[in-house]
This record gives structure tokens, C-alpha cells and sequence, in this order.
């Protein structure tokens, strides 16, 4: 069996690096001839990472999603299969740990508002308010045509008040 047929759920235990998931990629990228950099291009996984990949401290990657995502890319770059790695994986790690949803607790929830009676009660008090305020301060609707009635004093009303009534 070349060392290109090498498949995670073969690795002989006793390899030492080999049987772990770090030292298996490892050995099949070298095996394939790839530097860490031809496959950083290929994942776009930054070297940095394949580095820490291959000497298993996935502690001080991103987090959990993200070293899976990279161990099935890995695994693909070197022709393995992506599933027998993620369990070689699995088993190297153990029990897994629960899972925080966010790194940032209440960041994102949602938060039922307390008193939505209170501020429905507010925003109709306010918007009686502003339409009573724009009933009683309103212009007149049209202005008054001269010589209308009601439209004010007219050319006799200057007479009337100096007293030349007719």
C-alpha cells in the first residue's frame, strides 16, 4: 500500500504522529508532495492554521465549526475523505463539550419588550395630542375673496367709521 492510499480509519495506532488526525494529514500532504503553502491556496486555509492542524492544536483555532470546516477541506486537498477524517477526529478529541451559542451572550437576543401597553398608551396620547394641536392651530382653509361676506371690511366700512354713513 503506497503512502498515498493511507486512509484515516487504517492509520496503524502505533505510528506515533500518524494516528493523529494532525500527523495523518500531515502524512498524506507529504506523501502527495504539497507544501502547507499549496494547500493553504488550494483550502485557503491560512498557513498559520495547517500548521496548528498538523501539530493537533485545534485549541487555538477559531472554534469548533471553523476546525471542521478546515479539517474537510484539508481532507480534500490530500484525497482523503473528508468523513473518516472528521471521525479520527471525533475520536481523538473525546466528549464534546456543549456547544455556546454565541460568544456574546444577549449580543443578539431578542428581548420581548416589557410594557407594550405603556407605550401604546404614549404613542396614542401622542397622536391625539398632534391632532388636536393641528385642529385648533389650523389656518383658515382658503383665504377670504375681497367682497365675499365675512371677508373683512369692505371700500364703506372706512366711511361708516369716520361717520359719513349714507
Amino acid at each position: 500500500m503506497a503512502a498515498s492510499d493511507v486512509r484515516p480509519d487504517e492509520a496503524p495506532a502505533a505510528a506515533g504522529a500518524a494516528a493523529s488526525v494532525g500527523g495523518l494529514l500531515r502524512q498524506l500532504r507529504e506523501s502527495r508532495g504539497l507544501t502547507q503553502e499549496a494547500v493553504s491556496l488550494e483550502t485557503r486555509i491560512p498557513v498559520a492554521s495547517i500548521r496548528k492542524i498538523e501539530e493537533n492544536r485545534f485549541g487555538e483555532l477559531p472554534g469548533e465549526v471553523f476546525v471542521r470546516g478546515f479539517l474537510r477541506a484539508y481532507a480534500r486537498a490530500v484525497g482523503a475523505d473528508p468523513a473518516r477524517v472528521l471521525a479520527v477526529y471525533d475520536d481523538q478529541r473525546g466528549p464534546a463539550e456543549p456547544q455556546k451559542t454565541s460568544r456574546w451572550p444577549g449580543l443578539f437576543r431578542v428581548q420581548r419588550p416589557r410594557r407594550a401597553g405603556l407605550v401604546l398608551a404614549v404613542l396614542a396620547f401622542l397622536v391625539i395630542l398632534g391632532l388636536l394641536f393641528a385642529f385648533v392651530y389650523r389656518g383658515p382653509e382658503e383665504p377670504a375673496k375681497p367682497g365675499s361676506p365675512g371677508a373683512g371690511p369692505g371700500p364703506d366700512a372706512g366711511a361708516v367709521e369716520d361717520g359719513d354713513a349714507r
